[in-house]
């Protein structure tokens, strides 16, 4: 039975993967846009190191997601 309920929550957690890396991917986009404009690098520190934080931690999220999605379907 235990085995059972983790199957279940593993078909959830699957179903709702590719909803997930969509979101992250379209958020990268958005962020490599802003990083790309010229005036990017003219703003104060404190912006640019924490577009370039998140950047960095949607990046890492993103190759999470598309491991546990192999390992879901493995």
């Amino acid at each position: 039975r235990r085995q059972r309920q983790m199957c279940i929550r593993d078909r959830r957690e699957l179903d709702g993967l590719p909803g997930r890396i969509e979101s992250l991917e379209s958020e990268q986009s958005e962020l490599q846009a802003v990083t790309s404009d010229p005036g990017f690098y003219q703003q104060d520190q404190e912006a640019i190191t924490a577009t370039l934080a998140r950047l960095e931690a949607v990046a890492a999220e993103l190759e999470a997601c598309y491991a546990r999605w192999e390992t879901l379907e493995a």
